[in-house]
């Protein structure tokens, strides 16, 4: 038995959708026996509504940058959560970071967005509304990630750098394309896939990852087999071992050399 994980947006959603090729290849690797797991920033709630959307036969939701795993019935397996106090500064100091268009923290499984200044453009979130306000959010006491987001990469870029350099003995800090997503320290997305390796007992060498950005890094670097998406930046291709245009072409390249 072999396990595959893949990032989501920009991997297995490169096309703002998943593709029927991807799934069908997916479909061909869960028959043949094998698992399959979905390691992303997003929440729970997010992953599950685009796993249910697409019919996608996930074994393991891999969820908040490492912070949490999920099995297929929802079960939570793992968790991790920030330090409420820390959480509660981060927060509020969005409200002083520039450019910044709104946040989104989440309790493990569903998340709430604060918008901060809605005359920029959100690039993340255009969709997700508010469904608490921000003192209800702050007296919630649970945090397992909170993601930033503004308006252009450039201060995801400088924001991450503050962060890990304000509280980096406390939080681990991703930038994301326009976001910046904290999870507790020592929390990656190669945590989940070790969990899940464990449990399973599946061999290093029957490990196979694949990404496309900076966030993914410790996901394509954990193993032996880390892929990386071809169109990927070079700073991000240089930590894996191949590349592939997409989830299909690397599950027939191992099912291939399998025979």
């Amino acid at each position: 038995m072999k396990l595959l994980a893949t990032d989501y947006d920009g991997t297995l959603k490169y096309q703002d959708h998943v593709t029927k090729e991807d799934r069908d290849a997916i479909i061909r690797w869960k028959e043949a026996g094998n698992l399959f797991v979905i390691d992303t920033g997003r929440s729970m709630e997010s992953i599950l509504e685009e796993a249910k959307k697409y019919d996608l036969p996930v074994d393991y939701f891999v969820t908040n940058n490492g912070g949490m795993l999920f099995n297929n019935k929802e079960e939570e397996l793992f968790s991790s959560y920030l330090d409420t106090h820390l959480s509660l500064e981060i927060m509020k100091s969005a409200h002083k970071q520039p450019d910044c268009v709104s946040y989104v923290a989440n309790d493990g499984f569903y998340r709430h967005r604060i918008i901060i200044d809605d005359s920029l453009e959100e690039h993340r979130y255009p969709g997700l509304e508010p469904n608490m306000s921000e003192e209800d959010l702050w007296k919630m006491g649970k945090y397992a990630q909170i993601v930033i987001s503004l308006d252009n990469r450039e201060r995801a870029k400088e924001l991450e750098t503050k962060l890990r350099a304000q509280y980096g003995d406390r939080i681990e800090a991703y930038a994301n394309k326009y976001v910046v997503d904290v999870v507790p320290k020592g929390m990656s997305k190669a945590t989940g896939i070790e969990i899940v390796r464990q449990k399973e007992g599946i061999d290093l060498e029957d490990l196979y990852t694949i990404g496309d950005a900076a966030n993914d890094l410790t996901l394509m670097e954990y193993g032996y087999h880390g892929c990386v998406m071809d169109y990927a930046l070079p700073e991000v291709k240089a930590h894996a071992k191949r590349e592939y245009r997409c989830i299909a072409a690397l599950i027939d390249d191992i099912m291939k050399n399998a025979k």
